[in-house]
């Protein structure tokens, strides 16, 4: 004889149902206590960007005629800039000129290089938490980036196409993501609470419940009589 409880579907649907309000309170609180620590308790941090071009020591940023051979030699030398900015040498002197001192690795940390897709241009980025400040040290990173590729590559091929601006909205946290994944965490908590409930209950209501118990049929029931007290 199998004694054990039997997962019935419609009956934690009906127990799901009876339990909306608890569904609603929690995802609304997960919504809530999500957008608050998002808001109140994590450091906007914004991002600057400034914009470099990389060409032949000879050409003009108006030049045309690039062939395979030379974009191949931009890419790997961007692959190279992007090593250069991340140099103590670089960095080093961009602190000393900006007056932003903090640890080599932090510094590093917060050095964002992208290229932008099919052209000779890459952006040299910082983060920080003051925008004015992360525009100062992604300009300053753009111009020790120029004059320490001419040192170590020996040609003059890249230089600051645009300078930042100051950045007005914060690149983290992302307070949307963050508030929708709170409430989807806080549904998931309320679906978890609603399935311990049904996997606790074992209350016998009926001869059904009886059946599924025992595992045999019932035969008979004693009806419940109210009389008159006496």
């Amino acid at each position: 004889m199998d004694t054990t409880k039997d997962i019935d579907l419609k009956e934690l649907l009906e127990i799901i149902v009876k339990k909306w309000w608890l569904i609603i309170l929690l995802t609304i609180i997960g919504f809530g206590s999500a957008y608050f620590v998002s808001t109140k308790y994590i450091t906007p941090i914004y991002e600057a960007k400034t914009v470099l071009y990389i060409g032949s020591e000879d050409s003009s940023l108006g030049s045309i005629g690039i062939s395979l051979g030379q974009l191949e030699a931009n890419s790997q030398l961007l692959v190279d800039y992007k090593q250069i900015a991340l140099t103590r040498l670089v960095i080093n002197e961009v602190m000393k000129n900006t007056g932003y001192n903090i640890s080599y690795d932090n510094f590093q940390n917060n050095i964002v290089i992208e290229n932008i897709s099919g052209s000779r241009l890459f952006t040299v980025g910082f983060k920080n938490p003051d925008p004015a400040t992360a525009k100062l040290i992604s300009d300053e990173l753009a111009k020790q980036l120029t004059v320490a590729a001419s040192q170590i590559v020996g040609v003059q091929n890249i230089r600051i196409l645009d300078q930042s601006s100051v950045p007005q909205t914060p690149v983290s946290p992302n307070i949307l993501l963050n508030t929708v994944v709170g409430g989807a965490l806080g549904l998931l908590v309320a679906f978890i609470i609603i399935v311990i409930m049904f996997a606790l209950k074992d209350t016998v209501k009926n001869e059904e419940d009886i059946e599924k118990l025992i595992g045999i049929s019932v035969l008979g029931s004693i009806p419940e009589f109210k009389g008159e007290a006496k």
